[in-house]
């Protein structure tokens, strides 16, 4: 192990050891992980904190300046989760913390440090080469591409990254596609009987004492990450718990039925030739389950061999499709407006609520510069001409997931509901008052407005970070159209870098 992947070894130890300190998104059994493949015992014992096996985890005890350290990684993470969110690259906030925290302790900070940062992830658009060059040349340093991979894919390979789904208070079929993207893009092994926590040498043992036949010496392979067996894969999506992160039968009704016994209560199904253009849905070929995930594509656990794999349809005699009862699947496409009005005469905060409600469960999508209307060809091109690449480096996916439902943009949401004519049924734009203004612009005309930690309880207030806003609907949620590739989405408020409050103008206020 060369001197610097022990360096950076070291740093992620003490960056991971303290659950409660790292950005609340690295849980202590990835600690475990860690610890097993990074670090020699030779390498712990010369570390200055004291590290105890205590059972489930590990205790540590720090010095005075370990715990400042860890208190400012705590505040630097933040700022790079925030400032990622606000780029609409969530996807991107463990690869930045893990990075910053490994390699960027030594470098100076000036007040553009981390918007500087979060920017090359940015421009590299997940090119990790480009990306570790981009870092050397900008603060000096000398990455090593091979080092940095094999210190990030010990905690990718084991955390769930919450940043990649849209709805974790749901369970829904956008989110299950994404669990297999995650299980596939983080490597995640096949063992029969396991069920989607990290596979460790007491699980061998344990697995091969119960099922000699099946669990053989050939898993060896997949010790020290995720893995799952077929069914598992789809399984584990339902049964995870995302306050706890851990598996849990008891969250999901179908846990324990059969595969035939899942198609038997889904509320439809059919032969692939009728395969509907949705992502997270099921297929079967015999008894072997996948995930489609949109563009022809399937994930599914395969084999011991090959772990989790990502197929096109015609690589496997895929014959048949089902929606997952537990899962949330969107509706024919709803372009009817309908929602349950507290007073059509007035622009007011709770019709405001139920409009962006209307949106998420009727599954709007996004287009930027959309405002609510039907999405045509005709109007997707005129948005192509003026907005340029914020829609030209969608087209596929808008024309696959968007075309003939209701698009908005995130402002566009709040506008939909302003310019609504309930008279006509109709979306004009400048009705009712309201202005053709920007998230930033909203912002901006908003006269009772306040950071978000003073934030009244009040359904129907904007949330808004620097070019972002969405619609709070009470009870800690929000209702948002997050981006081309997630549509109008529920979230939750915490996690998601919103900065400010504000009543929006032009309408009316009561609690």
């Amino acid at each position: 192990m060369s001197t610097a992947i022990i360096a950076a070894a070291k740093k992620l130890i003490i960056l991971l050891l303290t659950d409660k300190r790292t950005w609340k998104v690295i849980g202590s059994i990835i600690v475990l992980a860690v610890c097993i493949i990074l670090m020699p015992v030779m390498l712990l014992l010369a570390m200055s904190s004291s590290i105890a096996n205590a059972g489930s985890g590990f205790t540590v005890s720090l010095t005075a300046e370990q715990e400042q350290q860890m208190l400012q990684l705590d505040a630097d993470g933040q700022v790079i989760a925030d400032t990622l969110n606000s780029m609409n690259l969530p996807s991107e906030i463990l690869k930045a913390q893990v990075i910053y925290a490994t390699y960027f302790q030594d470098v100076p900070k000036n007040s553009d440090f981390f918007s500087s940062y979060c920017s090359l992830f940015q421009t590299a658009n997940g090119d990790m080469q480009l990306l570790i060059s981009m870092l050397n040349e900008a603060y000096g340093l000398s990455i090593s591409y091979d080092e940095c991979m094999r210190s990030y894919a010990v905690i990718r390979n084991v955390h769930i990254d919450k940043n990649l789904f849209s709805d974790t208070t749901t369970k829904n079929h956008i989110d299950l596609a994404a669990w297999a993207w995650n299980a596939y893009e983080s490597q995640w092994g096949y063992v029969p009987f396991t069920d989607g926590e990290i596979f460790t040498e007491e699980k061998l043992a344990e697995l091969q004492a119960q099922h000699p036949d099946w669990v053989t010496d050939d898993c060896q392979k997949w010790l020290n990450r995720r893995t799952v067996d077929n069914e598992n894969l789809l399984k584990s999506y339902l049964c995870y718990d995302w306050n706890s992160k851990e598996m849990n039968a008891d969250g999901s009704t179908i846990s324990y039925l059969s595969t035939n016994e899942w198609i038997s209560i889904s509320e439809q199904s059919g032969s692939m030739d009728t395969l509907p253009d949705t992502i997270g849905i099921a297929l079967l070929d015999g008894e072997t389950v996948g995930i489609y995930v949109g563009n022809g594509e399937v994930i599914y656990a395969k084999s011991v061999v090959d772990g989790v794999v990502k197929e096109s349809l015609s690589e496997r005699n895929w014959t048949s499709w089902f929606y997952v009862t537990d899962v949330y699947y969107p509706q024919t496409p709803q372009t009817a407006i309908e929602f349950q009005s507290y007073d059509p005469n007035i622009k007011n905060n709770l019709d405001l609520v139920q409009w962006a409600m209307q949106a998420q469960e009727s599954g709007w999508g996004y287009v930027y510069g959309t405002y609510g209307n039907v999405l045509t060809e005709e109007v997707l091109q005129d948005r192509a001409s003026i907005f340029g690449n914020e829609v030209t480096d969608y087209l596929d996916f808008i024309h696959q997931y968007w075309m003939g439902k209701r698009t908005v943009d995130c402002i566009g949401l709040i506008k939909s509901y302003g310019w609504y004519d309930n008279s006509s049924g109709e979306i004009l734009i400048g009705a009712n008052g309201m202005a053709d203004v920007t998230a930033n612009g909203m912002f901006d005309a908003a006269t009772v407005k306040g950071t978000i930690d003073t934030m009244p309880e009040v359904p129907g207030l904007a949330v808004w970070h620097d070019g972002h806003i969405g619609v709070y609907i009470g009870n800690g949620e929000v209702i948002e159209a997050m981006g081309t590739q997630y549509g109008v989405v529920k979230t939750q408020l915490a996690g998601r870098g919103w900065t400010h409050w504000l009543q929006i103008p032009y309408i009316a206020y009561s609690e």
